[in-house]
């Protein structure tokens, strides 16, 4: 299918764990991020698949103004393909690592978008599954506001899709269930997305270890409960404390539901 758009290629941007990605600039001057799914991988039906579903998902939560949003999908010589909007800016991870006074000055308003964002996937029925730093870019405007912005929906599955089957992710954000029963829910994407708060209001994980196993053991582990982040930031509102920790209950039947409750109590309880 031909794409609608013409387009210039920059260079190479970035090889991602499915796609390539280049940055263009199109036809009217706007630049954009093109996503193609990897040559090794167009033959493998079950990746194919997923990255198509990806594709389609985000087609589905666009526009939104915290979605890096689509701007069209197809097909080139049997590669599936996606243009985005281009962000000017860093992930969430580029800016924990480089130490930056964006996230300590921002923090309320970076967790309340990254949160909204996450609110309308699940508001589609959609579950993200790979929620953490890298796949939240943020905007930072002269004027000090910033602009969050989700993607990457390459793991991304109707919310009613849980049955037993190996989970992906990245195990430092993954829920209880997915290591132990591997299932998933929209819950699981309420613990993955408050591992990050956690990380971002005090510099720590909630769980560690001597090694990445022990420590993923722990995190899946019923009886190993992190400490209140307020504990480490005796700053901290109390309702932010409270609503973290709601969100790292181990067993997902006791833990908010999605992030539409998450938001909620975010903003109307005391």
């Amino acid at each position: 299918m031909p794409s609608r758009f013409t387009y210039s290629v920059l260079g190479h941007f970035a090889s991602g764990g499915m796609a390539e990605l280049y940055s263009i600039v199109l036809n009217d001057g706007q630049r954009a991020l093109l996503r193609e799914l990897q040559a090794a991988k167009v033959f493998r039906i079950g990746l194919h698949r997923r990255f198509r579903f990806g594709l389609k998902a985000r087609e589905t939560l666009s526009p939104h103004e915290h979605i890096a949003n689509s701007l069209e999908w197809g097909y080139s010589k049997f590669r599936p393909y996606e243009i985005i909007e281009w962000v000017e800016g860093q992930n969430l991870k580029s800016l924990f690592n480089a130490r930056s006074n964006v996230l300590a000055d921002q923090s309320m308003e970076i967790l309340l978008q990254a949160a909204t964002a996450l609110a309308w996937v699940h508001e589609h029925d959609l579950m993200h599954l790979d929620v953490k730093p890298e796949n939240f870019l943020c905007r930072n405007d002269k004027d000090g506001t910033v602009t969050i912005k989700l993607t990457d929906f390459d793991l991304t599955r109707p919310a009613d899709d849980n049955a037993p089957k190996k989970q992906l992710g990245t195990p430092a954000y993954m829920a209880p269930e997915q290591f132990k029963k591997k299932t998933a829910s929209m819950a699981s994407d309420v613990f993955a997305f408050n591992v990050m708060a956690y990380q971002l209001l005090t510099g720590k994980m909630p769980f560690t270890g001597n090694t990445p196993k022990k420590t993923w053991r722990n995190q899946a582990s019923d009886s190993v409960l992190p400490r209140p982040p307020i504990e480490l930031v005796p700053e901290l509102p109390e309702k932010v404390n409270r609503i973290v920790m709601r969100g790292l209950v181990k067993r997902p039947q006791l833990r908010l539901p999605d992030m539409r409750a998450w938001l909620h109590e975010w903003k109307y309880s005391n």
